[in-house]
Order: C-alpha cells, then sequence, then structure tokens
C-alpha cells in the first residue's frame, strides 16, 4: 500500500483482512531454491522492527498474498521539534541545508521557543531540509500556536498534530546567534571609525561620519545595528548604568523636565474633567431624587384623599347597616311575637277541647318558652335545604381539611373565595381527591365530582354524566342562591378543557350559570395529559398538594353562606396588604382587594393575600411567555 509516499502519516482505523480479495490465479513465481549470495554472507542483517528469518535461504518457503483494508484512512499534519539539539544548531543546520528531519512532508519547524517557521524552508534533494534561496536569516516569517492542540512528540523530533492547529499572523525574527549579529555591528562601526579618522582635519567629522552613513550603510547593516541594540537592551549591567549615564546630560535632563511639567497639566486637566463630570452627575441624580420626592408628594395626596373616602365610605356603609339590623331586630321581634300569640291561641284552643272531652286523662302541659324548631324551606324541585354551618363550624371544617391535605387554612380560604371567580386548580398526584374532599366538606352529600376523559370535551358533556351529579347540583344552585354548591372537576388535563372551561367562567360571570356555583378543580402529573393553551391558563389558579395528604373524615355541618360583595370595611386593609407586592396592576389589584375583603374574621389577611400574590405572579409569567413554576405542568405534556 503506497499512500503519497513514504514519510507521509497517516491514522486509520478499522483494519481487517480480507481473503475474499485475494487472487487465486497467478503465475508461478520463479523458484529460489538456488542461494543467490555466498553461504558466507547469507545472513540477514535488519532492523529489529522487522520480522524477517535470519538467513535468505528461509524466503525459499511458499507464500501467499494478502489483502488489508481500513474503515477510514485520515492524513495526519506533523511538525518538527528538536530534542537532541538546541535552536541555535537547528537554525545552523537548516542555513547549511543539513537539518535531518525522518519526515518526507511537515508543515512546521521550531526556530526558537515557541516560534514556528512554516515556509521559506525546502527538502534538498540529499534528503535534508534548510532555507528556500529567498530565505533572509535576519527577517524570517514565523508564527505561534495560538490553540492548544491536541499533540503527540516523538523521540526523533517529530510532533504530531491529532487536531488542526490555530496559527498566528507572520512576525518576522532575526534567527541568527549573538556572536554572529555584534560581529556584524563591530565590522560597521569599525569602519566608520576608520573613516572619520582619515577625514581631513578641516572638515566636520559629523558631517563626514553622516555623508559615510548615508552612502555606504545599507538595509542590511542597519538590521545588524538594530539587531545589536536589541541584545545590548538584554544585559542588565547597561541597563544599570544608563540612568547615571543620562543623568549627567543636560539635554536629557530638560526633556525630564519639561515632560515632568506636560504631566503635571496632563494629570490636573485629567482631574478636572473628573471632577465637572461628577459634579454633573450629582446635579442630575438631585434632579432624579427631588422629581421623586414631588411624586411621592403628590401620591401621598391621593392616598390621603383615598383614605378620607374610604373613611366616609365605611361610616355611610356603618350608619347602613345599623339601619338595615334595627329594622331586622325589629322585624324578627314583630315574627317573634305573632308566633307567640299564635302558640298561646293554639294552647288555649286545646285546653277547650281537653275539658270538653268525656274522659279526664292527665293533662299535658306545654310550656310556652319551648322552641318549635324551623321547618327546612324546600326548594323548587321540593327537596329541602338544610342548615346553615355557624361561623365556629366552618373554621373547624377548615381546621380539619388543612390537618388532612397539608394545605394551610389561609390557601384553603383563598381556593373558596377564588372558586366563585375563577378556578382553583389543585396540582399533584392526590389532587382528585383532595379537590373531592373540600366540596363534600362544604356540600355533603349534594356536592358534585366529576371526572374528564378524552371523550367529554364540551360542558355540556360534563352535564350529562348522571354519576356526577353535575346537572342536580347546577339546578340547586338556582334554587338557593344565598349557600354555596360546590363541584369539583377533577383530571382536568385529561381531555381538552379548552372547550368547556372558558364557557363555564364566562357564563357564570354573566349570570347564564349561578354564581354560586364553586368549581374546585385538579390535575394530575403522570399519565397522557393534553398541554392548556396560555388563553385558558389565565382563568385558573393553581395550588400544588403534596404527597402526603390523606383521606377526609366527614366534615360536613350545614351549607355555607353565599358572599359575593366585597366588605367595605375591609376593603382599605386590603387595599394596603396587597399594595406591599409589586406584583398587581391597577385592575388585577381591585380585583384582588374586593376578593381579599372577603375573608372572615379571625383570619390572617397578610396569609390569604400570599395566595392571591402567587396568582398574580402566574398570570404575569403566562402573559410574558415566561417559565414558572406550574406552566411546565401544563405545556408541552403530551404522554
Amino acid at each position: 500500500m503506497v499512500l503519497d509516499g513514504v514519510g507521509s502519516l497517516w491514522l486509520v482505523t478499522g483494519e481487517k483482512d480480507e481473503p475474499k480479495h485475494v487472487l487465486e490465479d497467478l503465475e508461478e513465481l520463479p523458484d529460489f531454491s538456488v542461494p543467490m549470495v555466498s553461504t558466507l554472507s547469507s545472513t540477514i542483517r535488519a532492523s529489529s522492527e522487522f520480522e524477517l528469518p535470519a538467513t535468505v535461504e528461509a524466503f525459499n518457503l511458499p507464500g501467499h498474498f494478502k489483502t488489508t483494508t481500513f474503515v477510514t484512512v485520515t492524513r495526519i499534519l506533523a511538525a518538527y521539534s528538536a530534542r537532541d539539539i538546541d535552536f541555535e544548531e537547528v537554525v545552523r543546520r537548516l542555513r547549511e541545508g543539513r537539518l535531518e528531519i525522518p519526515s518526507r512532508e511537515i508543515i512546521a519547524i521550531e526556530v526558537s521557543k515557541g516560534d514556528w517557521l512554516t515556509s521559506h524552508f525546502i527538502r534538498l534533494p540529499s534528503g535534508s531540509y534548510g532555507l528556500s534561496p529567498d530565505a533572509d536569516p535576519r527577517a524570517l516569517p514565523v508564527k505561534t500556536i495560538e490553540n492548544k492542540p491536541d499533540s503527540m512528540k516523538l523521540p526523533s523530533g517529530l510532533l504530531i498534530f491529532l487536531s488542526e492547529p490555530r496559527w498566528s499572523l507572520e512576525t518576522e525574527k532575526d534567527v541568527r546567534p549573538e556572536h554572529e549579529v555584534l560581529e556584524s555591528a563591530e565590522r560597521w562601526l569599525g569602519r566608520s571609525t576608520l573613516a572619520v579618522e582619515s577625514a581631513p582635519g578641516d572638515a566636520n567629522a559629523v558631517d563626514l561620519l553622516r555623508h559615510h552613513v548615508a552612502t555606504t550603510v545599507n538595509d542590511d547593516e542597519k538590521a545588524d545595528i538594530a539587531a545589536a541594540a536589541r541584545l545590548l537592551a538584554g544585559r542588565q549591567s547597561i541597563l544599570d548604568i544608563m540612568p547615571q549615564i543620562l543623568a549627567k546630560d543636560p539635554a536629557f535632563q530638560k526633556r525630564v523636565q519639561e515632560f515632568e511639567l506636560q504631566e503635571q497639566e496632563r494629570l490636573k486637566e485629567r482631574l478636572r474633567s473628573k471632577v465637572e463630570s461628577e459634579i454633573e452627575a450629582e446635579k442630575a441624580r438631585l434632579g432624579e431624587i427631588r422629581a421623586e420626592i414631588a411624586e411621592a408628594d403628590a401620591r401621598l395626596a391621593v392616598a390621603g384623599q383615598r383614605e378620607l373616602l374610604l373613611r366616609n365610605e365605611a361610616e355611610k356603609h356603618d350608619e347602613v347597616m345599623k339601619a338595615r339590623i334595627e329594622e331586622a331586630a325589629k322585624q324578627l321581634q314583630g315574627g317573634a311575637i305573632e308566633q307567640t300569640d299564635h302558640l298561646r291561641r293554639e294552647l288555649d284552643e286545646l285546653r277547650d277541647l281537653v275539658l270538653q272531652m268525656p274522659s279526664h286523662p292527665t293533662t299535658v302541659v306545654v310550656s310556652a318558652a319551648e322552641e318549635i324548631p324551623e321547618p327546612q324551606r324546600p326548594d323548587v324541585n321540593g327537596t329541602a335545604v338544610g342548615p346553615k354551618a355557624d361561623e365556629g363550624a366552618r373554621k373547624s371544617i377548615l381546621a380539619g381539611l388543612a390537618s388532612a391535605t397539608g394545605i394551610s387554612q389561609a390557601d384553603l380560604m383563598a381556593i373558596l373565595l377564588k372558586s366563585t371567580d375563577e378556578v382553583p386548580l389543585l396540582v399533584g398526584e392526590r389532587a382528585s381527591g383532595v379537590a373531592a374532599d373540600i366540596v363534600a366538606a362544604i356540600g355533603g352529600e349534594d356536592s358534585a365530582v366529576a371526572f374528564c376523559d378524552p371523550s367529554r370535551i364540551s360542558w355540556q358533556d360534563l352535564m350529562h354524566d348522571e354519576t356526577s351529579g353535575l346537572a342536580a347540583a347546577v339546578a340547586k344552585a338556582k334554587a338557593n342562591p344565598d349557600i354555596l354548591v360546590p363541584i369539583a372537576i377533577c383530571g382536568i388535563t385529561n381531555g381538552p378543557c379548552e372547550y368547556w372551561l372558558p364557557q363555564f367562567v364566562e357564563s357564570r360571570r354573566i349570570g347564564r350559570l349561578p354564581r354560586n356555583l364553586a368549581i374546585v378543580a385538579s390535575a394530575g402529573i403522570d399519565g397522557s395529559r393534553v398541554s392548556i393553551p396560555d388563553s385558558v391558563l389565565r382563568f385558573l389558579m393553581p395550588v400544588e398538594v403534596t404527597n402526603s395528604a390523606k383521606p377526609v373524615r366527614r366534615l360536613f355541618a350545614g351549607s355555607w353562606p353565599a358572599e359575593f360583595d366585597a366588605n367595605r370595611s375591609n376593603l382599605a386593609d386590603a387595599i394596603d396588604v396587597l399594595t406591599q407586592s409589586e406584583a398587581f396592576e391597577n385592575g388585577s389589584l381591585q380585583r384582588a382587594a374586593k376578593t381579599l375583603s372577603r375573608t372572615p374574621q379571625g383570619m390572617a389577611m397578610a396569609e390569604v393575600a400570599q395566595a392571591l400574590v402567587r396568582q398574580a405572579q402566574w398570570l404575569a409569567s403566562v402573559s410574558g411567555g415566561g417559565q414558572y413554576e406550574f406552566k411546565n405542568r401544563f405545556k408541552n405534556i403530551e404522554g
């Protein structure tokens, strides 16, 4: 196998013998049975790298052709960096044309530490390398390697690049040894001195020297002088004595003084410009602070006016409530008096009937102080509505739910407050069970629980599910607008909820569905699910449910009252709590404040507000197209 000549380097992989490619029909080989050399010199002397027999006679054994294939064959770049000689010797051999390199193709030769010669060298017919005819040792173009390529250095001095090196731009470098540079400069200086000494006495030696230099010095000699100057600049002894020599020179001292004065003026001007720029920046900052103070004063005045208006509205509201309470008390008192009179009349009639009876059984006396239980009020369908849960029972239910589900009482209250405006969404593996427990604790056996699947794509599909009780819950909510009728919609990501969820929210908002129909939804985090569009995500208030949630015991103690109007006495406090967060805009702040003002007495309003702040951040993330903690649960989740 011949790959571009001997001496080139290749990287091959997948070496494999191919017996099927061996030629079988070969002509008979000549008989080598007769010795071709004397038996006295038949011992073969070869390199140990080759596995050859010890004598020529051993080649008399029959042989066969062999074919080898490779998967990949890649050309490898190689350079030369001497290991057994220094760089001066490398340059000297290059100039003499006798640098031995064990390769026919190289891309660079290292002529000094880190400096590589990538051109101006040739391979001579003798096999050695030397400089090209147009190369000048005074100014050879050299390059450096800017990256760190993978390489492997061989004992022969070859540097194999396993990855492509990145070369810098060419720079000229004098590669001659130091003694040669100094000798060239000394020869020119001696010739200049001789020319000055041989000049006539009346002639100006300086003019003669300048004339001699201008007429006799060529570019190569100038390069020798520059190279000698660079070499002398590197000697520490000369550098140490130069300040003493310059200190005695009046011209140099004058130039130093002028430089010091110029530097002082430059520093003064720089400090002056810096101080002026800082003064201008501080003036601008002072103007901004004054503008902010004026804006804060204006906002404070507006806040004071709002506080005064809210206080007046609160006083008016208190007066109206007092009047209504008095009126309700009068009505209750009149109803109680009428009921008492009715009971007395019935007792009198009962006594008359007893006296008219022929026998005289034991008289049963009914005390007027005994209360007759209030009859249950039937709804439109004729089903009686049970008693309502008082404030203590509601607090007990919230505490029981928080203990079992792991959701705080403040978050549970936020879920109930939002259930009649938007759709609280419980997220987690146990979210469906928690949603069912919450609606059962509030609505009892009349609560509805519906499960979504891909076949239910509209609100009517959910209503037609007889096992969920959703249609009965809607009818009960219409017949009893003063109580909450909770429903649980479980697994909304199991089907395309964008076809029914906006319809439900908007229909409830405009009155097509009862406003007291409170919905609590749930979504799982595993299995096959359907993504929810951003336009539907804005209706949700996600709340995470931990895996440690437990089933809830029976907590139902009566219907919960439905309250939709904001509590004006709590509205100012709700605004103060929500304005501490920057997550709300003007419109969203008003809606959140109205919702937060319905927080019952005895519960920390600030804790309930945290859930509303998280929902505002969620809505901002959805509108801005950013990533949020819950958004990844509803986007690109097809199983």
